[in-house]
């Protein structure tokens, strides 16, 4: 009998001793890719450090947002007090879309008609924010007061919906202001509109960024609406033009991007030096388990084997590994989104020479990992949020400021000629720096006149 339990102790001994093994050799496999791929990066001049990337904190009195938080109670009321505003680009067919100024009523149910007396009575009512958001407006710096520190182990976003919410109300007034005849007041919040966009650029985050592309859609519209009406002067096509220039979309969300690169490796950091910011981490990703249902992604184990077997097994073992496979993650589309933004998006589905993931293939094919990488990648498992679409959403952003500033171009040429030019080449250099550019083909925009009509397409 002794003799047994000798050996059953020698064999649970030997065991312990390959398993032990087993994780150092991991480690070690882990670390040395891991290291091998943040130096290859670094050579290339990727930028991974959070410190270096995180903006620049402005003066309150500098702050745009600053502004808008002392709005947020007021802001939500009325803009939901305002949701019977008029279609801003209802289209009617392709290139055509109702010009909302030629509207007496509308509906957005097809039951309840909605009229300009009550819209502009709620726009009344709301005189004194508009005037804050002009004001707002005119401030040099944006920050919406992420701790970038605390990154993914403890994030924190900022009320961003004011944002919206603001730009959502100033695109009201414009229409309201078109509707009125009053071309000056629909100059002047349709500017202050464009600014507030364009003063999103240093908000290094990626919804931060689709917000902003939810406000520039409001923009965009209002822009178009208020290209419908006659008697703009030259000045201020010009001061439209000049505010939309600065919106750049493309290098903005690329920024974003490597900003969350950057903010993944720190949250790698965190967790591999404190257990108690670990077991945070776990903890928001059981009771995000118990609200989804495991929509978003679960952990390969629970209770007593996730604490206590688990996760020391994973420290030691498997966390270089799994921080790997998650910068892989991030290199991949940030190559792809550098591909889209230099070639076009047709460029991601026609080329056969796009960015490939060098670690862990199965996340680039869809691929269900098995047992064993579903316990080392304990994170990098996780559904990737950040897709194509999200690609797709920014070049399309984009081409629509190209077109802006291409029609901003084209009626300036048009107030001073007495004609349309007869292609986009005439515009340059005196009203557009260079041909606008489609993100979406990756060539020149696209200009064709319509003689018959007296118009053009873009």
């Amino acid at each position: 009998m002794k003799r047994w339990c000798k050996r059953l102790a020698y064999l649970a001994a030997g065991l312990a001793l390959l398993l032990v093994l087993l994780a150092l050799a991991e480690r070690i496999r882990g670390e040395w890719a891991l290291g091998a791929r943040l130096k290859a990066l670094a050579v290339k001049g990727e930028e991974l450090s959070l410190t270096k990337l995180k903006p620049k904190r402005p003066a309150p009195d500098q702050n745009v947002f600053t502004e808008l938080l002392l709005l947020t109670n007021r802001l939500a009321v009325t803009v939901s007090n305002l949701d019977i505003a008029p279609p801003s680009l209802r289209l009617t067919s392709p290139g055509r879309a109702v010009v909302v100024a030629k509207l007496d009523e509308w509906s957005h149910d097809g039951e309840s008609t909605n009229d300009w007396q009550e819209f502009g009575l709620g726009l009344e009512q709301a005189r004194d924010i508009l005037a804050s958001l002009e004001s707002a407006a005119q401030k040099p710096a944006y920050d919406g007061g992420i701790d970038y520190e605390k990154g993914f182990v403890d994030f924190q976003l900022a009320p961003i919906a004011e944002v919206k919410r603001s730009c959502q109300l100033l695109s009201g007034s414009v229409l309201y202001a078109l509707k009125q005849g009053n071309l000056d007041a629909a100059h002047k919040d349709l500017s202050a509109l464009v600014a507030l966009i364009a003063k999103q650029t240093p908000e290094p985050l990626i919804i931060c960024q689709l917000v902003r592309y939810a406000c520039a859609a409001f923009a965009f519209n209002a822009t178009w609406q208020a290209l419908q009406a006659d008697g703009w002067s030259d000045a201020q096509l010009a001061s439209l033009g000049a505010a939309w220039q600065p919106c750049d979309f493309v290098k903005d969300m690329a920024f974003a991007m490597e900003m969350e690169r950057a903010m993944t490796l720190d949250f790698y950091a965190q967790i591999r030096d404190s257990r108690r910011k670990l077991d945070h981490i776990i903890q928001q990703h059981q009771k995000t388990q118990e609200i989804t249902d495991g929509a978003l992604g679960a952990l390969p184990t629970q209770g007593i084997i996730l604490n206590w077997l688990h996760l020391p097994i994973w420290r030691v073992a498997w966390v270089a590994q799994d921080e790997l496979a998650s910068l892989e993650q991030w290199q991949f589309m940030i190559e792809r989104e550098r591909l889209a933004r230099t070639n076009g998006w047709a460029a991601l589905t026609t080329t056969r020479d796009g960015p490939k993931l060098n670690w862990r293939p199965s996340f680039e094919s869809g691929e269900k990992p098995g047992w064993y990488d579903r316990l080392r990648f304990l994170f990098a498992n996780e559904n990737f949020s950040i897709t194509d679409s999200v690609i797709r959403r920014t070049l399309e952003v984009q081409t629509q400021q190209q077109m802006v500033l291409a029609v901003l171009g084209i009626q300036r040429f048009r107030l001073r000629t007495g004609r349309l030019p007869a292609q986009l080449s005439e515009l340059v250099p005196e009203y557009l720096a260079a041909l606008p550019h489609d993100f979406m083909s990756g060539r020149a925009l696209l200009y064709r006149l319509r003689p018959g009509a007296g118009d053009f397409l873009l």
